[in-house]
């Protein structure tokens, strides 16, 4: 692959899946790249953070931060032959801490495990997962557990040549899943979903005169460009010389491509999420959110270039 360099993998609060991290080992040793393991713990009110007890005082912060980077340190000597791997554990809130991390050390990937949930619907995703999936900078690897023999990369693309943040964003989403597929020797997808916007109501409302004839006119139309524009976006990135496949399906992205890639039986999804470029207050698109929310596999999720966190540096304090 050869793109990463600097990865962050973060521990989901409280733990680390080792899943995880023996992914992460494999990708940075195979990238040449630097790791970072880090764990972040909630910061304690300041009556509970050190405890005076028989004239003793005990730092309970100190400990459970001592503790944290014991298991992560015994967890990293593990792969002894691995590349080099920092350990890192900070105090404060998980998400915010690892953007600071990779805002003030240069990280150009975050990982994070995510394991299946017990109670809630499978493809929900815990509340830190999510705002670093809308905040964060860098591309962000939710891995789930998978007991695929090979694994099969879905890429989600929507191709639009006048629109050159979102065209942009469909080049790195497939930079990367091709890529990856001949790193992994995987089986590559590719996944468009189109639709003639306001179709029910070009055929319904008596407000438009519009024959239905002429609307299905319409629909033949943007089916058959939607069809030449992923058709060029596979050419540019010689998607049929890895073997990979094109689906385009008619219908809403939020329904069609998360039941397309439980059919396909995918291991993991890259796709971008969708933001104004230079603005912090536009995060992530309502389309990508609820495809990250709907789908029970693995994700990689890329931002545009210029996207701009809202997250602020750490302040320094001396």
């Amino acid at each position: 692959m050869g793109r990463f360099k600097n990865i962050l993998v973060a521990a989901s609060p409280g733990r680390l899946e080792t899943t995880t991290f023996r992914d992460a080992a494999k990708l940075a040793e195979t990238d040449d790249a630097q790791l970072t393991v880090m764990d972040v713990i909630a910061p304690l009110p300041a009556w509970r953070k050190k405890m005076t007890l028989e004239g003793q005082v005990i730092d309970v912060e100190a400990a459970l931060l001592r503790d944290r980077e014991e298991l992560l340190q015994r967890l990293v000597k593990t792969k002894r032959d691995g590349p080099n791997t920092d350990v890192l554990v900070k105090v404060g809130e998980p998400f915010l801490e690892v953007i600071r991390q990779v805002m003030a050390n240069g990280h150009d990937l975050v990982m994070v495990g995510e394991p299946r949930s017990e109670s809630g619907p499978a493809g929900q995703l815990s509340s830190g997962v999510m705002h670093l999936l809308r905040k964060c900078p860098v591309p962000v690897w939710v891995m789930r557990p998978s007991r695929a023999r090979k694994l099969r990369i879905l890429a989600l693309v929507d191709p639009d040549p006048d629109d050159p943040v979102r065209d942009g964003l469909n080049d790195l989403v497939l930079e990367l899943a091709t890529s990856m597929t001949r790193r992994e020797h995987a089986e590559l997808h590719v996944g468009h979903a189109w639709t003639l916007t306001g179709e029910t109501t070009l055929r319904s409302s008596p407000f438009v005169g519009i024959s239905g004839e002429i609307v299905d006119v319409m629909v033949e139309t943007v089916e058959a460009t939607s069809r030449e524009h992923l058709a060029a976006l596979m050419e540019r990135h010689q998607v049929a010389d890895i073997g990979g496949s094109d689906h385009m399906v008619a219908g809403d992205p939020r329904v069609v491509l998360p039941r397309m890639a439980s059919q396909l039986n995918i291991g993991l999804i890259v796709m971008g999420t969708v933001a104004r470029t230079g603005l912090s207050g536009l995060i992530m698109g309502n389309t990508a959110e609820d495809i990250l929310r709907s789908v029970e596999c693995s994700v990689l999720a890329v931002k545009p270039e210029g996207f701009v966190t809202p997250v602020k540096p750490a302040r320094h304090h001396t």
